[in-house]
C-alpha cells in the first residue's frame, strides 16, 4: 500500500501531530508491541525525536503489513484522546486525498481502509472528506448564459448535447487544478477546491474555462450553432461536508450562486471579498470592484476572458451559418 511518497507522508502526519511516547503507544496498538529506543539501540532514558520514532513505527508496520491499521489508527484519532490528551491530526485530509490517488480510501462509515476503482477526481470529497465536518471550500458557480433563450431557439435535444460536452469540458479543467463537481444541473453547476492553495487554483481554474471557451466553441465535437458564453463566480470560507452533496447547506454556496446571476457578465469572473483577500497582486491586477452585494463588497475581472476569436456583439445576436 505504501510507495515511497506515502511512507514519508504518513511519516510525517505521524511527527507533526504525536510526541515520541504517544507514537510508542500507537506502535502498541497497533503491533502489540513497539518500542522505539530499544529498535534503534538507545537507551530508554534518552528521548528520541518523534521524527525519528516515527519513521521507526512506519517501517514496522509496513515491514509486517500492518499500514493500513496504522492508517487507520490514526484517522480514528482524531478529534479522539491518546495518554489524556485530545488530539486533532493536523493534515489528515491532505494524507487521505494523497491515499486516495494510489488506490485507496479511508471509509469513514466503514471504518476500513478499502481499494477503489474509482478516478480519484471523481471523488467529491477528495477522498479524505468526512460527514459533518466542517472545513474551508472555496467554490465555484457556473452557468450558461441565456439558457432559457438557447433552450428555446434550439431545442432541448440540441442543448442536451451541448451541457453534455461542456460537462467533460469542464470536468477536464477541474481534474487540473484539482478541483470537482458538487452539482450538475444541465446548463451548469457547483465546483469545489480544498487544500492548500485553493483560492488561487479556483481562480485560475475559473480564467482557464472562460479564456478556453472559445476553443470549446469552435470545436467539430460540439457542433453548436453559435458560440455560448459563461458566468462564473467564486466564494471561499467554512462549508459543513457531506458526501450526498446536494445536503450540504453553506452561505459559501449561497453567495457565489447569487453573484454569478445577479452580478456577474457573460464571460466574465465574479470573486468576493474572502478572495480577493487571499489573492496574490499578479492576480489581483486582473480584477476591480464591482461594488457592493448581499452587504459584501465584490470584484470583477477587467474585460471578458471569452473574446479570443469574436468581437465584442452580443452573441446572441450572432447570425446561424447558411
Amino acid at each position: 500500500m505504501l510507495d515511497p511518497s506515502l511512507h514519508n507522508n504518513l511519516v510525517e502526519l505521524i511527527t507533526i501531530n504525536f510526541g515520541a511516547d504517544e507514537i510508542n503507544e500507537l506502535g502498541k496498538l497497533v503491533l502489540g508491541s513497539f518500542d522505539a529506543n530499544r529498535l534503534s539501540g538507545i537507551h530508554s532514558h534518552i528521548s528520541l525525536s518523534p521524527r525519528k520514532s516515527a519513521n521507526l513505527l512506519v517501517e514496522q508496520a509496513a515491514g509486517r503489513s500492518q499500514a493500513g491499521p496504522l492508517i487507520k489508527l490514526v484517522a480514528e484519532l482524531d478529534q479522539g484522546i491518546l495518554l489524556g490528551r485530545q488530539i486533532n491530526v493536523e493534515g489528515l485530509e491532505v494524507f487521505l486525498s494523497q491515499l486516495a490517488r494510489s488506490g485507496f480510501i479511508y471509509d469513514f462509515q466503514t471504518r476500513k481502509i478499502i481499494s477503489t476503482r474509482k478516478d480519484p477526481t471523481e471523488l467529491v470529497n477528495w477522498g479524505s472528506l468526512k460527514d459533518g465536518k466542517i472545513y474551508e471550500i472555496t467554490v465555484m458557480s457556473l452557468d450558461i448564459v441565456e439558457n432559457s433563450k438557447l433552450v428555446k431557439r434550439f431545442g432541448i435535444r440540441k442543448m442536451e448535447k451541448l451541457y453534455y460536452r461542456l460537462w467533460n469540458f469542464l470536468k477536464q479543467k477541474l481534474k487540473v487544478f484539482d478541483g470537482r463537481m458538487w452539482s450538475w444541473a444541465g446548463d451548469g453547476g457547483i465546483m469545489a477546491f480544498a487544500f492548500k492553495d485553493q483560492v488561487y487554483r479556483a481562480v485560475q481554474c475559473a480564467v482557464e474555462i472562460q479564456s478556453t471557451i472559445p476553443i470549446f466553441n469552435m470545436s467539430s465535437q460540439v457542433a453548436f450553432p453559435i458560440d455560448i458564453s459563461l458566468r462564473i463566480a467564486i466564494d471561499t470560507g467554512r462549508v459543513k461536508f457531506f458526501s450526498d452533496t446536494g445536503k450540504i447547506v453553506s452561505e459559501v454556496i449561497n453567495f457565489a450562486a447569487h453573484l454569478e446571476k445577479n452580478r456577474t457578465l457573460p464571460g466574465m469572473i465574479s470573486v468576493s471579498g474572502n478572495i480577493w483577500n487571499l489573492l496574490p497582486p499578479r492576480v489581483i491586477s486582473i480584477l476591480c470592484s464591482g461594488g457592493f452585494f448581499e452587504e459584501q463588497e465584490y470584484y470583477i475581472t477587467r474585460k471578458r476572458l471569452d473574446r479570443l476569436f469574436m468581437e465584442d456583439d452580443e452573441y446572441l445576436n450572432q447570425e446561424l451559418p447558411a
